[in-house]
């Protein structure tokens, strides 16, 4: 074992950075895509309907992980994790996604990835779709009770509109993007439909007003357009920045909202790409990436700057919004968005860096959306306390190329009903259904299906030796006991102990 290898093992158990790198401090880009599928870029699927040449710029001039996973198959839960490197089931929010106004997920405390950088000096921005709940104020006299009020697969406008009454949208927001580490935050509070209003800092802005409905709403908030204001903020901050704050390293996290179906492609797009509503907003993602990497570039900054590109979950089926296509949104993955299938968690994954990121490299190593918090802790020099990113690995040298090994052995994913599937190593394994786990599932319904504060297990399940059938197609649940009963030990030690890493 070299001195390097023996470090990473050491860093991987504890928790601890690697000094090697602590001297590196770059410029950080996390660009988060809304329900954009492993196979909608056009780097991973040359097949793709609808091309994304400024998303695969990224991938040509850095790395492409192929075997790269949300750790839910929905947006909330995600994002939760994304943040925080933790899987969201450790919260009180163990299915679905947040309501309207719930609160926030995240609590001042809680280590984050901005407030980790935050810590080491780095202006830190985040916009576009938080969707991670806030602490809004309630009017007078409300005692305030409401965040579960609408429930969480409740979509209809009369119940948020219940809640909208009861909120004071005048008042700072308690809990928000600047409590938990952003020095500057511009933000819907989630879909650009669901709370229709733009929020800067702790502050509602613009002009909203109650509509027919009771909803309040910003009449800048379109479909068509809402990230198109995201990006604009984004650069004017980098602009912000390279005046005031060139000394700094600076994090930026733009959560886009294109191509959830909340939103529209704008009209200098539509019908451009042959693959119906949905296809025509993939141009629109495509160039949010590349205005930003343009504004990195006119700053002569692009390459002092790691930029990730990711999703938040796999695609929505084609029975849904998408046209009949050869397009593949998933890949060659089974599932889609919702799902405890490959396609439903299984999302693109590019980083460009080029002084540490070897142009056109392609890794097949296992790694998690999870797993970017604990790495950049270890990228600045920077231990973490044990209680933080309990569920992510430092995947630094897998990042740089100096392995082709992955820092986790295993990872859980969950489908929007709460399905959870454990894989490692060969096998992966699904409980509680045997179906995709959406919340369509004709055999598991809602919180009954292996909730994680549970340890008790359900007798039914899917086993998929993924090794050799990485589609999922031949379920051993019934043919390989002794592996089921493995994998769900190490499933109910992983929850027990409140921890992966």
């Amino acid at each position: 074992m070299t001195l390097r290898q023996f470090l990473f093992t050491l860093a991987t158990l504890f928790g601890t950075a690697l000094p090697s790198h602590a001297e590196t401090k770059p410029n950080i880009v996390i660009i988060l895509a809304d329900d954009f599928g492993w196979g909608d870029a056009s780097c991973n699927n040359s097949e793709a309907v609808t091309k994304t040449p400024h998303i695969d710029r990224l991938a040509h001039e850095g790395a492409r992980f192929t075997n790269a996973h949300t750790p839910h198959a929905v947006c909330t839960p995600t994002r939760c994790s994304l943040l925080t490197g933790r899987y969201c089931w450790r919260t009180e929010l163990r299915e679905g996604v947040l309501p309207a106004y719930g609160k926030s997920l995240i609590r001042p405390g809680r280590v984050t990835i901005a407030s980790l950088l935050q810590d080491q000096g780095y202006r830190t921005g985040v916009f576009g779709k938080w969707h991670l709940g806030l602490d809004w104020v309630p009017v007078v006299g409300d005692p305030g009770d409401w965040h579960w009020g609408t429930q969480i697969w409740v979509k209809s406008q009369e119940a948020i509109a219940v809640v909208t009454a009861r909120i004071d949208h005048t008042a700072p927001v308690t809990v928000g993007p600047t409590h938990l580490g952003f020095d500057t935050a511009f933000i819907t509070p989630s879909n650009c439909t669901r709370v229709p209003v733009f929020i800067r800092n702790e502050l509602v802005i613009g002009t909203p007003a109650l509509d027919a409905q009771g909803m309040m709403r910003d009449p800048a908030v379109e479909r068509d357009s809402v990230d198109d204001f995201h990006v604009k903020e984004c650069l004017a901050f980098l602009s912000d920045w390279k005046k005031h704050h060139a000394g700094d390293p600076f994090f930026i996290y733009l959560p886009l909202n294109a191509i959830h179906d909340a939103t529209r492609a704008p009209k200098r797009f539509k019908g451009t790409s042959k693959d119906g509503r949905r296809g025509d907003q993939i141009p629109w993602l495509d160039e949010s990436v590349g205005k930003v990497t343009a504004a990195l570039e006119q700053h002569g900054i692009l390459d002092d700057t790691l930029i990730f590109f990711s999703s938040d979950n796999g695609p929505i089926s084609p029975g849904r919004y998408l046209p009949d296509t050869t397009h593949r949104a998933a890949g060659p993955y089974r599932g889609y968005k919702s799902d405890t299938w490959d396609g439903g968690c299984r999302v693109p994954l590019l980083a460009r860096w080029p002084k540490k990121i070897e142009a056109r490299r392609v890794s097949d190593g296992l790694i998690s959306l999870t797993d970017i918090l604990p790495t950049l802790a270890a990228l600045t020099g920077k231990e973490l306390p044990k209680w933080a990113a309990e569920d992510g690995f430092n995947q630094l040298p897998l990042l740089f190329g100096e392995t082709d090994a992955s820092a986790r052995e295993d990872l859980i994913t969950q489908s929007s009903i709460g399905a959870i599937a454990i894989r490692k190593g060969a096998w992966k394994l699904i409980l509680g259904t045997k179906g995709s786990g959406g919340p369509k599932t004709p055999d598991a319904a809602p919180l009954i299906v292996t909730q994680p504060w549970r340890f008790d297990q359900p007798i039914s399940g899917q086993l998929y030796h993924i090794a050799e059938d990485p589609y999922e197609t031949e379920d051993l649940y019934e043919a390989q006991p002794d592996k089921v009963e493995e994998l769900q030990n190490l499933l109910v030690d992983r929850i027990a102990l409140g921890r992966s890493r």
